[in-house]
């Protein structure tokens, strides 16, 4: 740049003028300050920005900005969200679980071996997940436990007199007449014993809580897997004394009698006999049973 051009354009910048303030009528001054172009062109910018910076923190720091900025997400909303996610996310998990649980328990049904160890993987899982039973002792029911202590003193001498067949049972499920029988044609796959409410469900032999839940149908359900293949099932239980995994005694108490399930029509025990992974009649293999009429 020409060096007389440019002092010409630094004179005009730093050239001052004085602004002042007049009374109309007399003219008289009140006020005045001497300024510069440069002077007036900081003192706006100066101004712009402390507007644009006031304006920026009071959208971005007050509940001004859901309103004043398109398309921001309220933090509640941001709360929400990731709750709903960490909920999916949670019943995924434990569809999972109970899927691979089933699958296995299916297997099993059917005389299969599962391949993995799938089965203790989600019987473990569902343990400790949502799914929560409750096992746990009130007051109202010390005397019904020292009950089933004292019949469970019991239960290895009984054991040797009432042992039968090697695929059967040891014990009866319940102290009761049978109301309905087998009838497979029927969908009823199992002996329906009546008893008193608040009865005690014994393990008809030794074996291992394979299921302890809750289902619409079935009520409380408890299921107990013994060698050669057998499987017991009793349903429509008021409560449950054992988790899956627990390893359980013929004639042990593993439930108390009750009606609970959409297919109860009153207090009883539903005992089902699986074989080899198929529904048998276990009215020939239990001990002093006398069927329905």
């Amino acid at each position: 740049m020409n060096p007389s051009r440019s002092s010409r354009f630094r004179k005009w910048w730093l050239e001052r003028f004085r602004l002042s303030l007049q009374e109309r009528t007399t003219y008289s001054e009140r006020w005045q300050i001497g300024i510069s172009r440069w002077g007036v062109a900081l003192a706006g910018t100066t101004l712009l920005g402390s507007i644009a910076s006031l304006t920026y923190f009071t959208v971005a720091h007050t509940p001004l900005r859901e309103w004043a900025v398109p398309g921001y997400l309220a933090q509640t909303a941001r709360d929400d969200a990731q709750a709903a996610r960490q909920t999916a996310d949670s019943a995924l998990r434990v569809l999972d679980q109970q899927t691979r649980y089933l699958a296995a328990l299916s297997s099993i049904l059917r005389g299969e071996v599962p391949e993995t160890s799938d089965l203790a993987i989600a019987v473990d899982s569902l343990v400790t997940s949502e799914i929560d039973l409750d096992f746990s002792t009130e007051p109202t029911d010390s005397a019904l436990r020292a009950r089933i202590e004292e019949e469970d003193r019991f239960a290895l001498r009984r054991q040797g007199a009432e042992s039968i067949h090697s695929r059967g049972m040891s014990f009866r499920p319940v102290n009761g007449p049978a109301s309905a029988n087998y009838d497979a044609t029927a969908g009823h796959y199992g002996v329906d014993f009546v008893a008193p409410e608040g009865a005690t469900i014994h393990a008809v032999d030794d074996g291992t809580v394979l299921m302890a839940s809750y289902t619409v149908d079935g009520g409380y359900v408890i299921a107990l897997q013994h060698k050669a293949d057998r499987i017991s099932i009793y349903k429509h239980n008021q409560s449950l004394l054992h988790e899956p995994g627990d390893v359980v005694r013929a004639g042990e108490a593993i439930a108390i009698l009750g009606g609970t399930g959409t297919t109860s029509k009153g207090p009883h025990c539903h005992f089902e006999w699986w074989v080899d992974g198929a529904p048998l009649d276990p009215t020939p293999w239990l001990p002093g049973l006398n069927p329905a009429p």
